[in-house]
């Protein structure tokens, strides 16, 4: 199902890393719910706050320019994940919770996981499921890592596609940068948008580490809309635009 406001969860595809929100960017996606999925040999946690200029979901700015309040917690044990986010904008009536379960694998450089989503949208009483699949494939040329991402919607009954190449920076013991460009295609997961190439996103994001426990997070991207289709409903929100986002992250 899309809609207009949501984001790119994809289902789960991710959990808190760069950001927890995003910027994971694992982390294609500066402000997603969760960051990349990784697998955990001992139980870890993440809770996660923060304030997104905007919302940006498959390369579309979701609320029109409305910022979004977002929350999450993520626990991860050994192959399994689970992890609960909420969003909700102050600009409108419009909140959106995820629910998610995930599976991970790593084989050397390569770290391959599945996962499954449930979205509720309590302002409209509207629903989803969804389960994608993807890799990360990391210690390539420059430390650069290589993510792709694919979720399908059993509402829309479409798919996303995304491919993302990032690299983390450390600047100091405390400061860590990260840079990530993403490339993303719509495969009928926006029904009423144009299939094919959808978007461009560059993000750049930071992290400092206040305690072993409590980080700062910020971040920028910048989207570019391709291939839109002014007759379409859903690329009217497939625009250029520029966005960032603050968080707070406790880890334990």
């Amino acid at each position: 199902m899309y809609c207009p406001a949501r984001r790119p969860i994809r289902c789960f595809l991710i959990l808190l890393s760069c950001t927890a929100l995003a910027a994971r960017a694992h982390d294609p996606e500066a402000q997603q719910p969760f960051g990349r999925l990784h697998a955990h040999k001992l139980m870890m946690g993440h809770v996660h706050a923060g304030w997104e200029s905007r919302y940006a979901s498959e390369g579309r700015d979701a609320l029109d320019g409305d910022s979004l309040w977002t929350g999450s917690v993520e626990l991860g044990w050994n192959h399994l994940a689970a992890g609960l986010w909420f969003g909700s904008s102050p600009d409108r009536d419009y909140d959106e919770l995820q629910l998610s379960l995930a599976l991970a694998q790593e084989l050397g450089d390569v770290e391959l996981y599945l996962g499954f989503t449930h979205l509720r949208f309590p302002s409209d009483g509207a629903h989803d499921n969804e389960v994608g699949a993807g890799f990360a494939w990391s210690g390539l040329l420059l430390d650069l890592e290589f993510t792709a991402d694919v979720y399908y919607s059993f509402d829309a009954g479409g798919l996303f596609s995304e491919i993302a190449l990032g690299r983390e920076i450390p600047v100091t013991e405390r400061l860590v940068l990260h840079a990530s460009i993403l490339f993303g295609m719509n495969h009928g997961y926006v029904a009423d948008g144009h299939d094919g190439a959808n978007h461009v996103a560059l993000r750049l994001g930071a992290e400092f580490a206040v305690t072993e426990s409590w980080s700062v997070t910020i971040h920028s991207a910048y989207n570019w809309a391709l291939d839109r289709d002014a007759a379409a409903p859903g690329d009217d929100q497939l625009v250029d635009f520029l966005h960032g986002g603050l968080g707070l992250q406790w880890s334990f």
